[in-house]
């Protein structure tokens, strides 16, 4: 049977089952690789069900390499952007698989020089400056004069991201060193999209060095400074525009050299066109699920198929007909413990709603921090655009988030789609 290698992380939004059922529906055999610790016994074992486990140091070295090495495998891929280092390391030196080289890495993992990179091959260009201070990132702030995002060289999920206006104080979590950089970067002022996101991501798969794209994800306003709410299928673009932003992302993936595997672009929707906030290299977070719902089609399935040289034959999500969402709760950037979380009975008994996952258990204390971290997540079905505001406006203030905040007391917040609102003036 044809073996295929898979980089896992813990709680990853691809969970074990789905590997396994995507796996055998091409006929594979998964192979599952983490980094040594990093899986709780749980977790672990739902893995090893399913497949060997073996455990190798963040940098892809480690007695197990050599048992990887023996086993022949026909393919290897992460879904996870902090293990793509370690994939390639793993494909190069232990597999000898194609997957990503190490400068086409560096390109998807370093915002920096995926910057450069772009501009220099023509792509797309946004001022930049990389930063390894504090009086650096303000000496930039100061020349420019201008809004600016402010963010980690490396980083995910939004973490540590701001934007700093002219003359406000530069974030205390900014704090750039030679050996953790940041980057300053103009803010791509969006264009008015009404009561829907000023922003896109487009999903591709590359085979052979050609990007066919899967679709483009509509996204909700932003919640400060830079957490995401959640995305539906599909967008709401005219043709045009979605000519674009398709093309812009095919041209990124090709000139950061991506070869072959999922490409998770987000691009930004402003007056003067469509421009590059991130290219990402594997499989958006939960959008499996999303497009297996307006699809019909496995994205896990197509990236393994992909990975191991089978024949893959993508589907583009339509620009027209139903509506796909998922939204995210998000918790209060205070942090605090998650008592309760109430009202889901009521939230799926709702006519368009067709599932509720909770990601956080209550009893876990969440600390403060500037970032997109899910309590759950909402999916639901709507005719059109119009239909989906109705839904999750509808849908949304069932559900009761109760939390005990760090001085003792308890604060209760309703769902909604502008984020969690406290509940009784609190």
């Amino acid at each position: 049977m044809t073996t295929v290698v898979v980089a896992v992380v813990p709680f990853a939004s691809v969970r074990p089952a789905h590997l396994g059922k995507a796996a055998a529906a091409r006929g594979l055999s998964p192979v599952f690789v983490a980094v040594r610790g990093a899986l709780g016994a749980p977790e672990r074992a739902e893995y090893a069900a399913l497949g060997p486990v073996f455990e190798v140091a963040e940098d892809g070295t480690g007695e197990a390499v050599a048992e990887l090495r023996a086993l022949d495998a026909d393919g290897v891929m992460t879904f996870s952007e902090g293990l793509l280092p370690m994939t390639a390391t793993l494909a190069a030196a232990a597999l000898e698989l194609p997957y990503h080289d190490a400068a086409t890495v560096t390109a998807l993992t370093d915002k920096w020089v995926q910057r450069r990179t772009l501009a220099e091959r023509g792509v797309d260009t946004v001022r930049s400056a990389l930063v390894t201070s504090r009086e650096e990132a303000l000496a930039v702030l100061a020349e420019r004069g201008e809004p600016a995002v402010v963010k980690p060289k490396r980083s995910q999920s939004s973490r540590d991201t701001f934007l700093v206006g002219p003359g406000e104080e530069l974030p205390a979590p900014v704090r750039p060193t030679p050996g953790q950089p940041f980057v300053v970067e103009e803010y791509l002022r969006g264009r008015d999209e009404g009561e829907f996101g000023d922003y896109v991501s487009v999903e591709s798969l590359v085979v052979g060095g050609e990007p066919a794209t899967l679709g483009v994800t509509g996204k909700f306003p932003l919640l400060p400074p830079f957490r995401e709410q959640g995305q539906f299928v599909p967008a709401r673009l005219a043709a045009p525009d979605w000519a674009a932003v398709t093309r812009l992302a095919s041209d990124a993936a090709r000139a950061l050299g991506v070869e072959r595997g999922h490409v998770h672009t987000e691009i930004k929707l402003t007056p003067a066109g469509p421009k590059i906030i991130e290219v990402n290299g594997r499989l958006g977070g939960f959008m499996h699920e999303v497009y297996g719902r307006a699809t019909g089609q496995d994205l896990v399935e197509l990236g393994l198929a992909a990975a191991c040289g089978l024949p893959v034959s993508p589907v583009e999500a339509r620009r027209d007909g139903p509506v796909h969402v998922q939204y995210w709760n998000l918790p209060p950037r205070s942090g605090g413990e998650l008592l309760a979380v109430e009202g889901v009975e009521r939230l799926t008994a709702e006519e368009g709603v067709v599932g509720h996952l909770p990601r956080v258990a209550p009893g876990t204390v969440l600390e403060p921090a500037v970032t997109t971290h899910f309590m759950d997540i909402v999916s639901g079905r709507a005719d059109d655009h119009a239909g989906l505001l109705t839904l999750l406006d509808r849908a949304l203030p069932h559900l009761l988030f109760v939390y005990r905040l760090a001085d003792g007391s308890t604060v209760s917040y309703r769902g909604s789609r502008r984020g969690l609102v406290p509940v009784d003036g609190a």
